[in-house]
């Protein structure tokens, strides 16, 4: 499967996949209506900046305040040869989707020259200046990682200055209908770029990958839709650990191969327009669990992604 430019035609070999929809032109064996949808794959554009940043606040969820998030979509728009968006309705259209890996180090201690002004106000020379929106990022990880002192003396041994072992942040969010058969293809063509990348002397040579999945577990429900009347008191109970759920189920498999894993919590409660759609109100409790993956392990999890049968 090959991803197209802007300038390239829809190609026969696009994802298919069935979505249900009231039309009574074409159904299913089970009765429901199907339509087919073509997914086509494309770089990350300018174009696409807005939406893009859209996906970053839904990924990073009430959190999304804590990081420059229209910096992090230009990075991200600026490196179009290494990642993928999705679209349903030509390359005009705003992506569905979004996978990508950023070089943690290089946006740290780098690069990101900032034009400075004399105070005649000319033009002086630019000044080097760390990524604001990274810089943000690695503050994240570092407080989230304190739980766990081997990932966070990792963390902190591999993004210091000067370090010769590189990390690459990826970030994968999609809408919640999107299909998870999408997913492999995409992590496909990631793979393939990041070993173009290197290959031109890019600097995507990562040693590491750190990603924070999107997590939820079950919890008690604020409402009850069915019975509002009041609820005898129990005795309490030492209850088991609530099991985690992914909301990328593709991103389960990569754990099992991550060097570390943490759990944790977002950091910022939702707003009072957040609060009233919030998952918890219906027995979901939105986390994160981090994890470090070395370069070795990861084409053996894209290739168990492919061939899964249950997708």
């Amino acid at each position: 499967m090959s991803k197209r430019k802007a300038t390239e035609k829809r190609d026969p070999e696009d994802v298919e996949m069935a979505s249900h929809e009231e039309d009574d032109d074409d159904s299913g064996s089970d009765g429901e209506d199907i339509i087919n949808v073509d997914f086509e794959f494309f770089d990350p554009k300018e174009m696409d900046f807005h939406a893009i940043k859209n996906l970053l606040n839904q990924y990073f969820a009430s959190d999304a305040i804590l990081f420059a998030l229209s910096e992090l979509s230009d990075l991200i728009v600026a490196q179009s040869n290494v990642g993928t968006t999705i679209k349903v309705n030509g390359v005009e259209s705003d992506p569905y989707s979004l996978l990508t890996v950023l070089n943690m180090n290089q946006h740290l201690h780098h690069i990101h020259p900032t034009p400075a002004t004399s105070t005649e106000g000319a033009s002086a020379p630019a000044t080097q200046k760390p990524s604001q929106a990274m810089t943000q990022i690695r503050d994240y990880v570092f407080t989230k990682s304190k739980q766990n002192e081997g990932l966070h003396n990792k963390l902190k041994e591999l993004l210091a200055a000067g370090s010769k072992k590189e990390v690459g942040l990826i970030l994968s969010e999609r809408f919640i209908n999107m299909p998870v058969e999408t997913a492999p293809p995409m992590w496909r063509m990631l793979l393939e770029e990041v070993k173009w990348a290197v290959d031109e002397g890019l600097p995507f040579n990562f040693e590491y990958y750190l990603l924070m999945s999107p997590t939820y577990h079950e919890v008690a429900p604020k409402i009850d839709l069915d019975d509002e009347a009041p609820k005898p008191i129990k005795k309490k109970t030492k209850t088991a650990e609530p099991t985690t759920f992914f909301f990328h189920p593709e991103e389960e498999m990569l754990q099992q191969f991550a060097e570390f894993t943490q759990d944790f919590k977002l950091t910022t409660p939702p707003t009072v327009a957040e609060s009233k759609n919030t998952f918890e109100d219906y027995g979901i409790a939105p986390a994160r669990r981090m994890m470090l993956i070395h370069k070795t392990k990861i084409p053996e999890v894209v290739q168990l992604m492919t061939n899964n049968s249950q997708w």
